[in-house]
């Protein structure tokens, strides 16, 4: 039995419209959906794809950034345009301060921004031990503790693991910043937004939310890490 030996299948923007279009029987065989169509397909497309980013690290959106350190700089701002110029962080899940000098790596505590701005905020300076987070619209600011100084600068680099944002669909041949296994999810999804609008019974709306559901939720669990877990007896 031959196969076709490929595996990169995607439907891209104009196709998820129309599958979502198709399924609350708003085109009929043969038919395409207009410009204001396509339009209103792509706003609720982009929302959902905003509303999914919430879900948790998805492993494909997994990056490493190395953040350079400045002598006496605390706050370092990352997003496009920004001073680190790279698609901010929607949360950052691990920091390791590498040195170059000794070539160690070294676990930096991540904190809340409570907990960080009960830090003493003195004049004291040397190799960062702790940062903070705090994303804002399209921006986040990373602020570490203590302040660098002119070693730290020269020898150590801060490297973050951290959760990049789920890109927007702005074409019309624009694939999915998802794998194939979440293209039920984001019909089915698209399917949910759109039928208000076009008269689709509530009744078939609750049937397409829980198709919906379980697309959803196959996907995400298709995106768990598969890692080895160990106990210990707390003996404090």
């Amino acid at each position: 039995m031959a196969t076709s030996g490929s595996t990169t299948w995607q439907l891209d923007r104009d196709g998820l419209v129309k599958a979502a279009m198709r399924k609350i029987a708003a085109l009929a065989k043969g038919q395409t959906p207009d410009t204001e169509d396509y339009t209103n397909g792509t706003i609720a497309l982009n929302g959902l794809v905003a509303q999914y980013q919430v879900l948790g690290m998805h492993l494909w959106k997994r990056a490493e950034y190395s953040v350079p350190l400045v002598a006496g700089q605390i706050s370092y701002n990352i997003g496009v345009g920004q001073a680190i110029n790279t698609p901010f962080p929607l949360k950052i899940h691990e920091a390791i301060l590498e040195d170059s000098a000794s070539d160690s790596q070294i676990d930096v505590e991540i904190l809340s921004v409570y907990d960080f701005l009960l830090l003493p905020q003195n004049s004291s300076s040397g190799s960062p031990v702790n940062i903070t987070y705090q994303p804002f619209v399209n921006r986040g600011v990373i602020r570490v503790w203590p302040t660098p100084d002119a070693t730290a600068a020269a020898t150590k680099t801060l490297k973050i693991v951290y959760e990049s944002p789920v890109e927007d669909f702005v074409t019309a041949t624009d694939n999915p910043d998802f794998p194939k296994e979440w293209h039920n999810a984001l019909i089915y999804g698209l399917a949910v937004l759109l039928a208000p609008e076009y008269g689709v019974p509530l009744d078939d709306r609750r049937q397409l939310q829980k198709e919906h559901d379980t697309y959803l939720q196959t996907a995400v669990d298709s995106g768990v890490e598969q890692t080895s877990m160990f106990f210990q007896i707390d003996r404090m």
